[in-house]
Order: C-alpha cells, then structure tokens, then sequence
C-alpha cells in the first residue's frame, strides 16, 4: 500500500514538473501537419489575440466559442472554447483553472498522413491520450533537419 502511494505521488510529481517546462507548442503552433492551440492560466490576452489572428490566417479552423473569465491577479480562472475544424472534427471544452493549476487546455489537430488515430483532440494537452508527443517529436525533426541544413 505504501509503495503504491509512493508511485502515485511521484508520478503525479512528474506530471507537475515536466508541465511547467516551456513547450514549443504553446500558446499555438502551426504546419501543414499540425495546428495546436494551449491555453493555460498565465496565457495572456495578447496571445489568445495572436492564437485568434494566426487561426484564422493560417488554417479553416475556426473558434465557434471562445471566452475566458479572468480572476483577480489577472490569471485564467475559467476557459471554454468551441472548435470547427470545417472538416468534420469538431468539439468544445470548459475547464477551470484552480491555483497552482500548470496544465494546458485546448486542441491538436493532425493533418500528418500518420494520424495515429488521433487526427482531432480537444482537452487537456498534458494528457496521455491528446496525442501531443507527436507534435513534439514533430518539432524535434524538423530542427534536427534545419540544424542539418546549416
């Protein structure tokens, strides 16, 4: 019993930790194999006007909801957003963002031919199944690949 709660408190650690680190893919990324957009309780309203600009400019998908309600030391106390993605993949979330709070909330949406059977995922991007490791390791080629080139 004392193992497994150890486990669990560790890997919830590990979970904390490794999402305070900065991602490359927030607050929104885009290719021609993906678009992600991570919103979390420090995205400012700035860059939810940039991620707003940057969907419309450089993809069909579009915000049919999308408002924030900020707490008092200006963070993001609550978010919802409704997305289309005009080819079918839809959907929306609301998540309230406690303080201490470090997850990111938003979607992925994989254009790549290896969809993994994942072409379309909104919620929170830290999880397992959003399939967001495929976006980093994305990332990671295509600067290996830059690198390479110079």
């Amino acid at each position: 019993m004392k193992k497994s709660a150890f486990v669990i408190v560790l890997s919830l650690l590990a979970i904390t930790l490794s999402a305070q680190e900065p991602k490359e893919w927030a607050p929104a990324y885009f290719s021609k194999d993906y678009v992600v957009v991570a919103v979390n309780a420090h995205t400012t309203d700035s860059e939810l006007l940039q991620i707003r600009k940057n969907i419309l400019k450089y993809s069909m998908i579009r915000f049919t909801n999308f408002d924030v309600i900020r707490a008092d030391d200006g963070s993001i106390y609550f978010l919802s957003m409704e997305v289309d993605c005009r080819d079918g993949y839809n959907g929306k979330i609301s998540h309230a963002f406690e303080p201490g709070d470090t997850t990111y909330y938003g979607f992925v949406r994989d254009y790549s031919l290896n969809t993994y059977k994942k072409p379309f995922f909104i919620g929170n991007l830290l999880s397992p199944y959003s399939g967001i490791n495929h976006v980093e390791e994305y990332i990671a080629t295509k600067k290996q690949e830059e690198d390479n080139a110079e």
